[in-house]
């Protein structure tokens, strides 16, 4: 199984990212249509968004932003048909990596998980860092992961 990590930077690819998305939280989790999308999500604005890809088939997509301790996680989806095969923590490692070559020093991943997946980010070594709390009706938890970048 490959999976490939590819940066959304033109129209296309964030289509393709927003069609996942929409199958994921509007389709399957119900989440309005009107708050999952909104004006982060464009080409060259402050969030970076990937397109997820197994074996050369969209499968996945997320979107992350900048925040004074690192990077925070959002709209981090898998296919449902595509779940619970390594995907979603192989595409996870390789996010913690391409921000890893692109800081100087030890950095957080952060993100608002979905309190029915959190058990899949604890897998990852990710630690909650809140309560419970309802976002879009959803009840979801903060959780965090210190990440440790080596310079050679």
């Amino acid at each position: 199984m490959k999976i490939e990590l590819i940066p959304a930077t033109d129209m296309t690819c964030l289509s393709e990212c927003l069609r996942i998305r929409n199958a994921v939280f509007t389709l399957e989790r119900k989440v309005p249509a009107e708050i999952e999308v909104d004006e982060q999500d464009v080409p060259g604005g402050d969030c970076e968004h990937f397109l997820i890809k197994r074996d050369g088939e969209s499968v996945g997509a997320c979107r992350c932003m900048h925040t004074e301790s690192g990077i925070k996680l959002q709209r981090f989806c898998i296919l449902k048909e595509c779940r619970e095969r390594g995907v979603g923590k192989a595409a996870l490692t390789q996010l913690e990596q391409y921000y890893s070559r692109r800081q100087q020093s030890g950095f957080k991943m952060e993100l608002d998980s979905k309190f029915e997946v959190c058990g899949f980010y604890e897998a990852c070594g990710y630690r909650r860092e809140s309560e419970v709390f309802m976002e879009a009706g959803i009840p979801h938890v903060k959780m965090g992961k210190e990440i440790v970048v080596r310079i050679s």
